[in-house]
């Protein structure tokens, strides 16, 4: 029974479900597909294939927004698609859930993530909630006891966590909205300004994931996307260039690093000089993209430390906190505010 206990991290654009009894995990959209109102007819990835596809009749959505759970109904339906899918079709029962919630929250908000699963058919046999950042820094391989300052900077889909820790606590932590989407939203808008032509956020996500390039020199290359000329409506097929895509990108990019600059000059200087001698921790799908740690190094005058696999960086935390005791004091109870 020890064995089934089970990971899980919510976030805006995915969600991830870990096993510690398999030692395997699920990484999906958080989206899903209703149609008619009333009619389930896809989830996570196969869902997200219908998204800016689909009949009027069909609706996509993504039931959590700034990292907050907006349609709960739909997020339990999600999981428990998840849940059957890596049992092997089976529900099973009296599990033991961890779960990583937004730290920049409110207590309601968080609350929610707890009845998620408390509310489901999972039928859980207990429920803990663990801050994201820490489950970050954990994640990172951190040592989440000492007291040694750490700075990590995790790009999701709708918001930043900017964070710095410390003794296994959050110093200084601000949630920021900008992250992948709004870097959609700029290549959108460059491809609209430049080339006359209309794109949708799911191909302004392949762009920046295939063209964006952070470095001091770009490298040159192009991708070919389906558009809509904007004088006449039609439909064409175009190339778009790294150039175009990567200076989009850098534009949005740039505020979000003066954030992080702000930060650090507000880190107390003991910590600060920490942080300088072990860098920024650069985590979140959005930390994917060529070169971005470069980028924030050469504008922080600060080394950045990019792990393999940036964006399954908080269901590794989680998972390491759910199978190691160690770990047990940096896990709670939201209804009860009891660390144990």
């Amino acid at each position: 029974m020890s064995e089934e206990k089970y990971g899980l991290d919510i976030g805006t654009w995915n969600i991830r479900l870990s096993s510690l009894g398999t030692g395997t995990y699920i990484s999906e959209k958080n989206v899903i597909a209703v149609k008619d109102k009333k009619y389930v007819i896809g989830y996570g990835d196969e869902a997200f294939e219908m998204y800016e596809r689909a009949p009027e009749n069909v609706e996509v959505s993504f039931p959590v927004q700034d990292s907050v759970i907006s349609q709960i109904d739909k997020m339990q339906m999600i999981l428990e698609y998840l849940y059957k899918k890596i049992n092997r079709g089976k529900i099973v029962k009296n599990g033991n859930f961890l779960i990583s919630v937004p730290t920049d929250t409110t207590e309601v908000e968080k609350r929610a993530f707890h009845e998620l699963v408390a509310n489901s058919r999972l039928k859980a046999r207990s429920i803990y909630m663990v801050e994201k950042s820490v489950a970050d820094a954990v994640g990172c391989g951190i040592d989440i006891k000492s007291p040694k300052g750490n700075f990590i900077v995790n790009i999701g889909a709708d918001t930043t966590d900017i964070t710095v820790i410390s003794l296994g606590s959050i110093v200084i932590n601000h949630k920021v909205k900008i992250a992948g989407r709004k870097f959609d939203e700029a290549i959108v808008a460059a491809v609209k300004q430049s080339e006359q032509k209309l794109i949708g956020m799911k191909t302004a996500e392949q762009l920046k994931i295939h063209l964006a390039d952070m470095g001091e020199v770009p490298e040159s290359s192009q991708m070919q996307i389906f558009a809509r000329v904007m004088a006449t409506g039609l439909p064409v097929r175009t190339s778009i260039s790294s150039e175009l895509v990567s200076r989009a990108v850098r534009e949005a990019l740039l505020p979000l690093i003066d954030l992080v600059r702000n930060t650090l000059e507000k880190t107390p200087p003991e910590l600060s000089a920490d942080i300088i001698e072990n860098g920024i921790y650069l985590q979140g799908g959005s930390a994917a993209m060529s070169n971005i740690g470069g980028l924030v190094a050469r504008e922080t005058g600060i080394r950045v430390k990019l792990l393999k696999d940036p964006g399954n960086s908080t269901i590794r935390g989680v998972t390491t906190i759910l199978g190691n005791s160690k770990f047990n004091s940096l896990r709670y109870i939201p209804q009860e505010k009891e660390y144990n």
